[in-house]
């Protein structure tokens, strides 16, 4: 009887826990990354955070637009990518655009390179 209540107590607790954590936004993690990356301000983040809600958004409502379309997503988020990149260029720095770009780079290449490692 005591393992019995043991291993529900243990159970109950888990439960608790996974729904106790937060999930992060998409817009979070990526100001969260870019702050650490690029040394966003405190203005800029505030300035930025719209930005990035609208991206999502967009690429949200893309996915359901064109469900049935992956060339018509493809397009439209390539289209969202390139008018969040505008809209950043008019709010950051040359420099901390750099930084981003280098950021995201190393990133891909990591990703790229962790794929190439897990078929082998």
């Amino acid at each position: 009887m005591k393992k019995l209540i043991l291993t529900f107590g243990i159970i109950l607790a888990s439960i608790v826990t996974m729904q106790a954590q937060e999930k992060i936004s998409p817009t979070d993690k990526v100001l969260n990354e870019y702050t650490s990356v690029a040394q966003l301000t405190p203005d800029q983040v505030t300035k930025v955070r719209p930005m990035f809600d609208a991206f999502y958004a967009t690429r949200k409502d893309n996915k359901e637009k064109y469900a049935n379309n992956e060339d018509g997503l493809k397009a439209a988020n390539k289209a969202n990518r390139q008018n969040l990149k505008a809209q950043l260029k008019t709010m950051l720095t040359a420099d901390q655009i750099q930084k981003i770009e280098d950021y995201q780079k190393a990133k891909k290449e990591r990703s790229r390179n962790n794929g190439a490692a897990n078929q082998e």
